[in-house]
């Protein structure tokens, strides 16, 4: 039996819909945003964009998975959460039938999560959004200087980046594979660059990097 096809639905006029009833709800404390950070997914073009522009929110593409990663860690909480009573229901069903249960649960889980205090803010979500400012906390415990205590890295200052999984060799990780990147890079503005203007355009955190010292580069 072949699976149904989920292309299509997500689209960019559900998504701009969703925007427009969620910031029209009189109840809803948010307001229009200066900047949005979206991935390349094509529900945030068309009549999504066209909407953004109507309400003067710049929307900025994300480079990389890791630059949403709150995000996508919220979609994995919620995706738990929600198939874990959507697998127990359809574990009764027959085969051919599938639960519709996770459309009744969405906003109950959703407003058990906005009201449950998370690790990183020390509050619940519903809280912080009523905040002028929110300050996160520290994810690990602090070993070192971080933040405005941090060294950090100037111009031209010579790098390796942390290689993601399978980055290098194109397939699932091995214990042999290296764990930096082979090619020596240097700090340009906000982007990681090599000599040629080639390098990887994407964020690092610092963590990501490792600084390479006394290198003697090959003449040009």
């Amino acid at each position: 039996m072949d699976k149904p096809s989920l292309e299509g639905i997500l689209t960019s006029a559900i998504v701009a819909k969703v925007f427009v009833k969620i910031f029209n709800n009189l109840k809803c404390l948010l307001t229009w945003s200066k900047l949005l950070l979206t991935d390349m997914g094509s529900e945030f073009k068309g009549s999504y964009k066209k909407l953004m522009k109507e309400h003067d929110v710049k929307i900025q593409k994300a480079s990389s998975k890791s630059s949403i990663g709150i995000v996508e860690r919220f979609n994995r909480i919620l995706a738990k959460k929600l198939f874990c009573i959507q697998d127990a229901q359809e574990l009764l069903l027959p085969l051919p039938k599938r639960s519709r249960a996770w459309v009744k649960n969405l906003p109950i889980i959703i407003n058990d999560l906005n009201n449950s205090v998370t690790q990183l803010l020390g509050i619940t979500p519903n809280e912080a959004i009523k905040k002028k400012f929110v300050y996160a906390k520290a994810s690990k415990p602090k070993y070192g200087p971080i933040g405005y205590n941090e060294i950090r890295l100037i111009y031209n200052d010579l790098v390796l980046y942390l290689l993601k999984p399978g980055e290098l060799e194109g397939r699932r990780r091995h214990a042999t594979n290296i764990n930096w990147s082979p090619q020596i890079y240097y700090i340009h503005e906000s982007l990681i660059e090599d000599i040629n203007r080639n390098g990887p355009k994407q964020s690092f955190v610092r963590e990501e990097l490792q600084v390479i010292k006394d290198v003697q580069l090959p003449p040009q």
